[in-house]
C-alpha cells in the first residue's frame, strides 16, 4: 500500500505541557513583548497547537511568534506564525502555529519526540 501522506505526523502530548509564547511581529512590524504562559497540546515538524488566555485577533492580524518550551533535556525556542485561532471556553483560546524550523531544529525536535515516545508521554494523532 502506498502512503500519500504529505504532512508530518502530529504528536499529542499526554498530558499537555506548559510553555511560553512571545509575540515577535504584528502585521510584519516588530514588537517587543513579554513571555506569556501557554500550554502545548500537540506538535509536529510543521507546526503546533497551543492553548492560552491571550486573544490575538488572528482574523484581523498576521501574528509572528516564538514558542519557548522544554521537551527533552534542553529548552528550545521555535519561531513561526499563527495560522488560526479558536475560542474553546470563555477567555481561553487554541492557536495553530506554522513553525519555521531549520534542519538542526527539525533534527532536535525529532530526537525529543522519539524520547517522549519511548517514555509514553506523546501519542501519534
Amino acid at each position: 500500500m502506498e502512503n500519500r501522506r504529505k504532512e508530518p505526523f502530529r504528536y499529542s502530548l499526554t498530558p499537555p505541557t506548559g510553555c511560553f509564547i512571545q509575540i515577535t511581529t504584528i502585521n510584519q512590524s516588530a514588537v517587543a513583548s513579554k513571555l506569556a504562559e501557554a500550554v502545548l497540546i500537540d506538535i509536529s515538524k510543521a507546526g503546533c497547537r497551543i492553548q492560552t488566555s491571550l486573544n490575538l485577533h488572528v482574523v484581523q492580524n498576521l501574528i509572528g511568534a516564538s514558542i519557548h518550551l522544554h521537551l527533552g533535556e534542553n529548552s528550545q525556542v521555535y519561531t513561526g506564525y499563527v495560522r488560526w485561532q479558536r475560542q474553546v471556553a470563555d477567555g481561553l483560546f487554541h492557536y495553530g502555529m506554522k513553525l519555521e524550523l531549520d534542519a538542526a531544529q527539525k533534527e532536535q525536535l525529532n530526537i525529543d519526540l522519539r524520547t517522549l515516545a519511548a517514555e509514553r508521554k506523546i501519542m501519534v494523532i
